[in-house]
């Protein structure tokens, strides 16, 4: 299968039908020297980045009349990524994979002011959102009403008052495959000029206990906002109860120049798709930009887990030109006494971008890095000269995970050619 799928690969490519979405680069990289292992030596790697669209297509039909009923759908053809450093059980390299994926994007009965959509029931609704995230992929903090995805149904639309979704499967010979759901939301209403609200509702009955520890949870969320010339302010709220338990979380949002100001709270949070749950968190972000004040400061003050944790944080971050743009920070935990403080620069002309920030946290922990990087002294490659994992430079703290440790960082020069 291997074989097949690799020669299908390379006779899509031979008829040029690849190249539309190909990403991928090729690096060699010189570790000069790593000061913690007294390693050295040049390494190679090639990389296929992302999916591949191979090929792309709508299809759509519309009827006619005061009744009509329309449907529309994607159709995708897609390569699995390449990457050299993934192999199978047997040390061969993986061969990428070709799938096709068929998504509906609409499928309903419309009259003149209302809808219906065969496709599924709507909801269950999620309002209230963390502003802030915790990582680089993106992940925050939220709070679900039930995590039982898009159910099974039909949703119907009325265009002034809102959406009504029904969904309910069942057996007379067992009752306890019976499993419902029904969600109402309202139509955004205008209560006054620039003040809108939004609310909405939802149940859900199953009688498998594994998705449903208690059988029945209810669920309602409410949004409101107000936006004018020189500000806005929104706030919103999901809540859930069922047999067990009660949950909500909530977030705000105020923007009035130069301030901006997001709060979250959640009685129950889950990370994105880690699997860490946290009970009432509470997360403040406020950022001022003086850029309308002619002054090229941005100052933000960041409080995480306030609650439980006290995880306090500045950041001033100062643009002094064009090309040169500085910042320092402090964090304090209260709740572990901990405390950090860093400095880094960042200085960017034509040929080249460089790159410095270093840190002192509580234990006289110093950690640094270091980079230069060039896109266009070699046309279409990236040169790159830095010194990073320097997390320990004073060998202060006692243990290193995986025993493994990154004290001094490492030396390393590294050119990528990429094509996308």
């Amino acid at each position: 299968m291997k074989k097949v799928s690799t020669l299908l690969l390379t006779g899509l490519i031979g008829s040029s039908m690849l190249f539309a979405g190909f990403t991928g680069s090729a690096t060699v990289s010189n570790e000069l020297f790593n000061l913690d292992t007294n390693a050295f030596g040049i390494s190679n790697s090639t990389e296929w980045d992302g999916e591949v669209e191979l090929s792309a297509s709508t299809g759509e039909a519309k009827g006619e009349g005061d009744i009509y009923a329309e449907i529309s759908a994607t159709l995708t053809l897609t390569s699995s990524a390449l990457d050299e450093t993934t192999v199978d059980a047997a040390g061969d390299l993986n061969s990428p994979t070709i799938s096709a994926v068929l998504e509906y994007v609409s499928a309903n009965i419309v009259g003149d002011t209302w809808s219906v959509s065969i496709l599924g029931a709507a909801g269950p609704y999620n309002y209230a959102a963390d502003a802030i995230n915790l990582d680089d992929d993106g992940y925050a903090y939220n709070y679900g009403v039930y995590d039982s995805g898009k159910t099974d149904g039909v949703a119907v639309t009325l265009n002034d008052l809102g959406t009504v979704s029904v969904g309910y499967t069942g057996a007379f010979d067992d009752l306890t495959a019976t499993k419902g759901y029904v969600a109402l939301e309202a139509a955004e209403m205008e209560i006054s000029e620039g003040m809108t609200a939004q609310v909405a509702a939802s149940l859900a009955i199953d009688k498998d206990t594994a998705v449903l520890a208690n059988q029945v949870e209810v669920g309602a969320s409410a949004k409101l906002a107000y936006a004018a010339d020189d500000y806005s302010a929104s706030v919103a709220l999901d809540a859930g109860y069922d047999a067990a338990d009660f949950g909500m979380d909530a977030s705000l949002n105020v923007a009035y120049s130069p301030l901006t100001l997001d709060a979250y709270f959640g009685t129950t949070n889950t990370n994105g798709d880690f699997t860490t749950t946290v009970d009432n968190v509470l997360h403040v972000i406020a950022v001022t930009d003086l850029a309308s004040f002619d002054v090229p400061v941005t100052l933000t003050l960041t409080g995480l887990d306030l609650v439980n944790a006290q995880d306090l944080t500045a950041k001033a971050c100062l643009t002094v030109n064009e090309e040169l743009s500085t910042y320092v920070s402090g964090g304090y935990v209260i709740d572990t006494t901990s405390w950090s403080v860093g400095a880094g620069a960042t200085y960017t002309v034509e040929d080249y971008t460089a790159v410095a920030d270093v840190s002192l946290a509580k234990g006289s922990v110093l950690a640094a890095s270091a980079s230069v990087e060039s896109t266009t002294l070699v046309d279409g490659a990236t040169l790159t000269l830095g010194w990073a994992d320097g997390a320990d430079l004073l060998h202060k703290v006692a243990y290193h995970v995986d025993d493994n440790p990154t004290d001094l960082g490492s030396i390393t020069a590294s050119c990528t050619i990429a094509f996308e």
